[in-house]
């Protein structure tokens, strides 16, 4: 009686167990199901809602490997490998798994999964938990990319990072570093054998900027490597030492950069600026929004600006050096007002910008502004330089001095039509001043008259005298003539010992009136070699007449003079 009373105990207290067993089965929030021979037994709500299932009736139709996608991500096939799993409960109680499935409307997720080997009174069962990571999947693939995103980001920059332990002695470098250094990525790296890459001359620097950093100061340095096939490299390091509580350095963190393809643009850069800076012409560099990047030392000294000298150390903003230049050169417009006269400035605006714009070069003379408000001619090249997308993307300028050029020029143009001995206009400004004249006479009828003078026998002077006296004489009736001659009037030595005049608004009769003048001027004028007499013809320019014909009058009326016993003034005759 007693033992059928203790059974009868036993069984209502696991019934109870059951009960609450069962309570906390439907209640949990973890996804719980039983199954045996592959077919699910029960299954709690959480399981239910996990895998889509609508109704609790249709457990006893569902097979546990139907929840499962037919491969793995590593390849595998669901069911032999699901089977695995299910054996390996079985003779072990429990095992723990990542698995994949599938609910019933085709989402796949990733998801935790430990079965247990469960004895129940009716046999033995599997309960699986399951826990979907879908989220923690997520967060550890987003991981994972940030981390591959950083060494993509590492690499194309060419920085890597690495770690010094000075308790083992052992430097850990990762994979970019090992790349810049030129060295295989299973080799062990110790301080000695990291400074056998540094190039030799380098050496003692780097050991130094390593001292300091012992000291607690930052380390940071730039230096060559010389990688195991010889090929040199910059890189630029920097670091950090971690201490303990009594100063002893545990580790050092840092990073390295290859910076050879950076250096090398600076240092041509420092070259282009050298060359830039030497010559005589005055450079400037414009940005693509047309402020002034870059001015070489002749365009400062030439507009009163400091002066540079491009050094390693130098902060090169925009690839320029901007230091010392006017807030104005912000801008193109401004830059130009600035630097250049009105007109030079709206010749650049309105021609020069536009055609270099559209064609890419403009070349025309232009002039500058000195700081003292002088204009200087010059000779202007401007070049538009454009991107892979056809934007601008820098804007030359290079401008040449042209005033000693101009001077010359102004000098052989003024030799071109003066007399080099006397010094007054010579026969070609004489031809070029008569057409003028004609137009005139053609267009408004103003009179002009002529004068052709002849010194009487001029060639018995040069033989008695010399002809440094005869130069002297030409000289001094030069001088007699220009005396007497209005500011309009034009004076011209049309060759030898005879002299032309143009006088404008001048009629027949004024005309041999002041050559009648001259005349006695002449004579009676005391000359190095005496007495010295002239002839002269006189005419008028008419509407129809071309060059060669007034001057043929004009002739023939000196030639009169001379045969009538020279020493006066003929009119020419119509």
């Amino acid at each position: 009686m007693d033992a059928m009373l203790q059974d009868g105990s036993n069984k209502i207290a696991e019934l109870a167990l059951l009960k609450r067993y069962r309570a906390v089965f439907m209640q949990s929030r973890e996804a719980i199901l039983f199954f045996r021979h592959g077919r699910i037994i029960d299954a709690n709500p959480s399981a239910l809602a996990l895998l889509a299932i609508e109704d609790r009736a249709q457990l006893p139709a569902l097979d546990i490997l139907c929840f499962s996608p037919p491969t793995q991500p590593n390849g595998q096939c669901s069911e032999a490998l699901g089977n695995a799993y299910i054996q390996q409960a079985f003779s072990q109680s429990e095992v723990a798994l990542e698995w994949w499935l599938r609910d019933l409307n085709g989402r796949e997720f990733p998801a935790d999964i430990m079965l247990y080997r469960l004895k129940l009174p009716d046999g033995v069962v599997l309960q699986a938990t399951i826990r979907d990571i879908s989220e923690r999947e997520a967060q550890r693939n987003a991981l994972l990319q940030r981390e591959k995103d950083l060494l993509d980001v590492h690499r194309i920059a060419q920085i890597g990072n690495w770690v010094s332990d000075f308790e083992s002695g052992e430097i850990r470098w990762c994979e970019q570093v090992y790349h810049i250094f030129g060295r295989p990525s299973d080799e062990p790296i110790t301080h000695d054998l990291f400074l056998l890459a540094v190039h030799p001359d380098d050496r003692e620097r780097v050991q130094a900027a390593f001292n300091s950093a012992m000291r607690g100061a930052p380390y940071e340095v730039i230096h060559r490597i010389v990688r195991p096939d010889g090929q040199e490299r910059t890189v630029h390091e920097r670091g950090q030492i971690e201490f303990d509580p009594h100063g002893r350095a545990l580790r050092m963190l840092g990073s390295v950069q290859d910076i050879t393809e950076q250096t090398n643009l600076e240092n041509n850069l420092r070259r282009l600026v050298a060359i830039l800076d030497s010559t005589s012409d005055l450079i400037t560099m414009h940005g693509p929004d047309g402020a002034m990047l870059y001015m070489n030392n002749a365009g400062r000294r030439f507009h009163g600006l400091p002066t540079t000298c491009m050094k390693k150390g130098d902060d090169l903003q925009c690839g320029w050096q901007r230091y010392g230049l006017p807030e104005e050169t912000g801008s193109l417009s401004a830059t130009i007002r600035r630097f250049h006269p009105e007109w030079a400035a709206q010749r650049i605006e309105q021609e020069a910008m536009p055609t270099a714009l559209r064609d890419g070069l403009w070349q025309g003379e232009t002039a500058l502004l000195t700081p003292y408000g002088e204009e200087v001619p010059v000779s202007q090249v401007i070049i538009v330089h454009y991107d892979d997308s056809g934007r601008v993307a820098q804007t030359s300028s290079m401008i040449r001095d042209i005033s000693a050029q101009k001077r010359l020029e102004a000098q052989l143009a003024h030799s071109a039509v003066t007399d080099h001995l006397t010094g007054i206009y010579n026969r070609k400004r004489f031809d070029e001043e008569v057409d003028k004249a004609l137009a005139r006479r053609r267009r408004s009828g103003v009179n002009t008259a002529l004068i052709l003078l002849d010194i009487d026998h001029f060639k018995l002077v040069n033989d008695t005298y010399g002809h440094d006296v005869g130069d002297q004489v030409l000289i001094d009736i030069t001088r007699l003539l220009q005396r007497h001659l209005r500011v309009q009037d034009l004076l011209a030595r049309w060759g030898g010992e005879e002299f032309v005049m143009l006088l404008p608004d001048t009629t027949l009769a004024d005309g041999c009136q002041l050559a009648e003048r001259l005349r006695q001027l002449i004579a009676e004028h005391t000359f190095s070699a005496g007495t010295i007499t002239a002839s002269l013809g006189v005419t008028l320019l008419h509407a129809d007449d071309n060059p060669s014909q007034c001057i043929k009058r004009l002739d023939l009326a000196l030639y009169q003079a001379k045969r009538a016993g020279r020493n006066q003034v003929v009119e020419a005759v119509v």
